[in-house]
């Protein structure tokens, strides 16, 4: 559930949990200060609010006032009906025109002006507070026999209601705000809780990641916004992690390079600077000497040219700076001319050179003709380096394949690679001869740099090879589309 759709549900909960709360809290303590909630209910209604018995004393004091209204004039009458009332917290009042002629002593201190005017009978008046009391006060009007105004009045006790409706409104108004303290309260720790925390814990995975310390697991499994930025968050972390260790295999390939270039270049610093001396020292005392000497150092010189030209280039290739000139190229043309360029080489090593292709109609790859023409170039003279037959071939082929790519086949008829070796040549410097014996020429990176450009063109590298009967190396380009 997304932060935005939990928000708006707790704030709806806010409102109806506390208002369902608070109605059942209502009835509830109705019940409990009134025991009939319907009476209670009814309580507005005046004149369902009577008891039974003040009731029954009214209509029967009614049906006095009409037949025999003298009677309303006898004290002794009205003290019992008085004291029938006084039981249930009512009193009786008789007023002759403007006149009380009898009043309950529980009433004493009601005013006359606070009564009900002639003509007003039968009907609950407000309550009327006199002193420290409350009164809700009925009356009902008739003639005495002389023909003078009479009214009957009822003052029933409303204090026992109104303390009830005073406590039950405080009780009530405790009740809501507990429960909209509670309401809220728990809601916003509960809402709080599932954005505090991972955002408490987001903020110890950026302290890490700022230490350095990326070897951990997030462990935020939400599926809101945080859920997301958590994944992002790790997704930072291992790309930040990978980072790192590709320039710490950067830097140990560095450290590597170095020692093999010093390595290499020593070999031929050495030999030209042991000729250069013996020039100087007058070992090359005849002209043919003389020659010869030059001649090494010269060798010498472009090898170094050679190894330097191919630092360079695997540098650049190592470190993404070299460019590429993708174009469609058709491979059977494409191969037919390099190999007529390569034939006039080959031919002064006595090597032959063939061409084979299951390939009837043109077959078009993308690809950097001058990279693929050096891939090729560098596999050819690494074979020629290692040639040990008299018979000397190599054999360029090419054939296509379902997935719509382009597979070039280049095999010598050479010494063959041990198996244990096989994983290793297309690493730079690698050489099958444990003891990196350069009599054989060459910098160790000519394969490796045939790696890096089919590697560049998205196509795939590998060897094939068998002891004494010579190596296939073998590389894909893809079709054009």
């Amino acid at each position: 559930m997304s932060i935005r759709k939990r928000l708006v549900l707790s704030n709806i909960a806010m409102v109806l949990i506390p208002v369902l709360l608070f109605i059942a809290a209502v009835l509830l303590l109705v019940s409990i200060f009134f025991g009939d909630i319907k009476r209670f209910m009814n309580f507005g209604a005046a004149k369902n609010l009577d008891t039974t018995i003040i009731n029954q004393e009214f209509t029967s004091i009614k049906k006095v006032a009409s037949l025999s209204p003298e009677q309303l004039e006898h004290q002794n009458y009205l003290a019992a009906i008085d004291q029938k009332l006084r039981k249930h917290h009512a009193s009786i009042i008789i007023r002759k025109d403007h006149k009380i002629i009898f009043k309950s002593s529980m009433v004493k201190q009601l005013s006359i002006s606070t009564l009900p005017s002639f003509g007003e009978d039968d009907r609950w008046q407000p309550v009327q507070w006199v002193g420290s009391h409350h009164y809700i006060i009925q009356s009902y009007d008739f003639y005495f026999s002389n023909g003078k105004k009479g009214t009957v009045f009822i003052a029933r006790d409303a204090g026992t209601f109104i303390h009830a409706g005073r406590a039950l409104f405080l009780t009530l108004f405790g009740v809501l705000l507990l429960i909209l303290i509670s309401t809220n309260g728990l809601l916003t720790y509960f809402v709080s809780r599932t954005i505090i925390k991972p955002v408490n814990k987001l903020i110890q995975v950026a302290q890490k990641i700022g230490e350095g310390d990326l070897d951990f697991q997030i462990g935020i499994k939400q599926k809101d916004e945080l859920g997301k930025l958590a994944q992002t968050f790790d997704h930072m972390r291992q790309k930040l992690k990978e980072s790192i260790n590709v320039q710490l295999q950067y830097e140990e390939n560095r450290k590597e390079l170095i020692a093999n270039i010093s390595h290499d270049l020593k070999t031929p610093i050495t030999s030209i600077k042991g000729y250069v001396e013996g020039i100087r020292d007058g070992v090359a005392n005849t002209p043919v000497k003389m020659e010869r000497y030059l001649n090494t150092i010269y060798t010498k010189s472009v090898d170094m040219d050679k190894l330097i030209d191919e630092l360079a280039l695997y540098s650049k290739l190592d470190m993404n700076r070299l460019p590429y000139h993708f174009e469609e190229v058709n491979i059977q043309s494409f191969l037919l001319e390099l190999i007529d360029e390569l034939t006039f080489d080959l031919e002064n090593e006595n090597v032959a050179l063939f061409f084979h292709t299951n390939i009837s109609e043109p077959y078009r790859v993308l690809a950097d003709r001058e990279k693929i023409k050096r891939a090729v170039t560098n596999i050819v003279s690494n074979s020629l380096k290692y040639m040990d037959k008299d018979k000397k071939s190599i054999e360029i082929s090419i054939k296509g394949q379902a997935d719509e790519s382009v597979v070039v086949q280049i095999k010598d008829n050479g010494p063959g690679i041990s198996e244990e070796a096989l994983p290793y040549i297309f690493e730079r410097f690698y050489r099958a001869d444990p003891s990196r014996n350069t009599g054989t020429g060459g910098s160790g990176l000519g394969l490796a740099i045939v790696r890096r450009i089919i590697e560049d063109h998205g196509g795939n590298i590998w060897v094939e090879s068998k002891i004494g009967k010579g190596t296939s190396i073998f590389f894909t380009l893809k079709t054009f589309v």
